[in-house]
């Protein structure tokens, strides 16, 4: 599996393969993401040929609307491992501007679909639209396929317990800190992933050493408090941590930009310029301001205590349903039925 993101090699990989693909932003890759993966999958394997995935980045409306017009879940390059992740999946990658955003929707079934892709079946959501102003729906797709020489598959809305499943309520739980809620709309842990870099070393003073991690200002970040949360080193290694994500009321400092900071329990060690991993788990409580430091160190012990505790409930359910503490970084869609 390989990412191509140039007309002419996507291009000649097409003249090699019977593609068949899903259409979407995937942003995520939910439950309702995971259904159109399984169908494509499975279109690959009943008529042969190479399952794929066509991303249009960046989001639509950071184009036409700005960077406020929509804070993603992943990063292109999260949202490329969970795709490639979940299966034997080409990842086509366009990319959209103004002079994309004009295409008809004709004119992008044409040229894309038919013409660079030469795809055999295509499959989207109910309410997917594509094409100038949105103009093409998921039954113009179908109408289109009919002329191009493709089938088309529509899948309905998923939902889960109830509730409907789409980015848009996933974001929703994550910015409230319901980190449980997110991931049962997902299928798996949402994962944040960040590079070490120099923070004010508070935390080493009062006694918690911590890693301060750069991430995206612009994904959706989780509501401001301290977290449970279990953090992977690149070589793998998995440690329990509390996680602090807000602007560190109790500290005085100039530049009030958010940190995401990750105390590593029962760890010692040099971190400063790796990437981790970052699994959420449990909001322990909101962030709130300290009389003094002496007031937020003991605090920082407490919540060190109930993130033990919430972890061990994790590692809990974890281990009844047979299962390992790296399921929580793999796509684990059954951890959370």
């Amino acid at each position: 599996m390989v990412v191509l993101d140039e007309k002419d090699k996507i291009a000649a990989f097409a003249a090699g393969h019977d593609l068949h693909v899903a259409l979407g932003y995937f942003d995520g890759l939910h439950l309702g993401h995971q259904t159109l993966l399984d169908y494509v999958l499975r279109a690959a394997e009943e008529k042969g040929g190479q399952a794929g995935v066509l991303l249009i980045e960046p989001h639509p409306l950071k184009i036409l609307k700005g960077n406020g017009g929509i804070r993603n879940l992943n990063t292109l390059a999260d949202k490329i491992h969970l795709i490639q992740a979940y299966g034997d999946i080409q990842v086509f990658i366009l990319p959209f501007d103004r002079s994309f955003a004009g295409l008809s929707p004709e004119a992008f079934v044409r040229d894309y679909l038919a013409g660079l892709l030469h795809i055999k079946t295509a499959a989207c959501g109910f309410n997917y639209s594509f094409g100038k102003g949105g103009a093409g729906n998921s039954e113009t797709l179908c109408r289109l396929g009919e002329v191009y020489g493709f089938s088309c598959g529509i899948l309905p809305q998923i939902t889960y317990k109830g509730k409907t499943v789409s980015s848009t309520a996933i974001r929703r739980f994550i910015e409230k800190g319901q980190m449980k809620e997110a991931c049962s709309l997902l299928g798996h842990s949402h994962i944040y992933t960040g590079k070490v870099i120099g923070g004010n070393k508070l935390g080493t003073q009062l006694g918690f050493p911590t890693a301060n991690l750069e991430l995206d200002q612009e994904l959706t970040w989780p509501a401001y408090g301290v977290y449970g949360g279990f953090v992977q080193e690149e070589n793998g290694l998995i440690h329990r941590a509390v996680l602090n994500v807000g602007i560190r009321p109790t500290v005085k400092q100039e530049d009030k930009r958010a940190s995401f900071e990750a105390n590593l329990i029962d760890f010692s060690g040099d971190l400063y310029d790796k990437t981790l991993r970052v699994a959420l788990t449990d909001r322990l409580r909101p962030e709130k301001a300290f009389a003094d430091l002496e007031a937020l160190r003991q605090q920082i012990a407490k919540d060190e205590k109930n993130a033990g505790e919430a972890l061990d409930s994790w590692e809990a359910a974890l281990e009844k349903k047979h299962k390992t503490i790296e399921t929580i970084f793999s796509h684990n869609k059954d951890f959370y039925s």
